[in-house]
């Protein structure tokens, strides 16, 4: 099942830069300067399918048709699976992320960009073990951490197209894309008693490096 799943996400990836483009697509002329708006629709899905909540929007200026400033703001409230299996856990808090990527212009309208990002995270966790025995009392501990804090760096690979194939108006400012992050953990999260499972913004740490698939919803305002 995993390699079916990837390999769609990989054809989505490589299909999604021509989404907007047809063969009679008139080059339109885009100002060098634009602001970006925009949602992660993707965490809010998920939201809707498991105990975890997350949300995530940003904010980016694109320059001389070239270059993109962005800052990103979250929430996440996490509840991985199987990091206890005889209790649970719970990590909670919001995150930022500041970054730059380098943007190169596919097809008319449509986009493919690269870039870094500084990101930190501050959150708190909370959670219970128990452990049962036939021979001694059954133990039950509840632990709860505040003002924790982590960093991180992100490669990006971000790909973009209109997600309405008209080139002016208001409905022409919508875009949606995919975004690839390589999450590089900066940061020692290391705790006494119990390991931190999970990040929000980052994930779940059980490597320094995780990957992950944001998919998005923008509006362009150019200026």
């Amino acid at each position: 099942m995993k390699p079916l799943r990837t390999h769609i996400i990989s054809l989505i990836i490589v299909l999604i830069p021509y989404l907007g483009y047809t063969q009679d697509s008139l080059e339109v002329s885009q100002s060098n300067y634009a602001l970006n708006l925009y949602a992660d629709v993707g965490k809010g899905v998920e939201s809707l399918f498991n105990k975890q909540v997350k949300w995530e929007f940003g904010v980016g200026v694109f320059a001389a048709q070239k270059y993109l400033f962005s800052i990103e703001y979250g929430y996440g409230r996490l509840n991985p699976e199987s990091v206890i299996n005889n209790g649970s856990y719970t990590s909670e808090g919001n995150y930022y992320r500041l970054g730059i990527e380098y943007v190169f212009t596919i097809v008319p309208r449509t986009t493919l960009s690269t870039g870094l990002m500084y990101a930190h995270s501050n959150f708190v966790d909370y959670g219970n073990v128990q452990v049962e025995s036939d021979l001694w009392d059954n133990l039950s501990q509840s632990f709860e951490r505040n003002d924790l804090s982590a960093t991180w760096l992100e490669w990006i690979v971000n790909t973009e197209a209109p997600l309405i194939k008209v080139d002016e108006g208001f409905k022409g400012n919508f875009y949606w894309g995919l975004r690839i992050r390589l999450r590089i953990l900066i940061s020692d999260i290391g705790q006494p008693d119990f390991d931190i499972f999970a990040i929000p913004g980052y994930g779940k740490t059980y490597s320094n490096v995780v990957p992950a698939l944001n998919l998005y919803l923008k509006y362009r305002i150019d200026f």
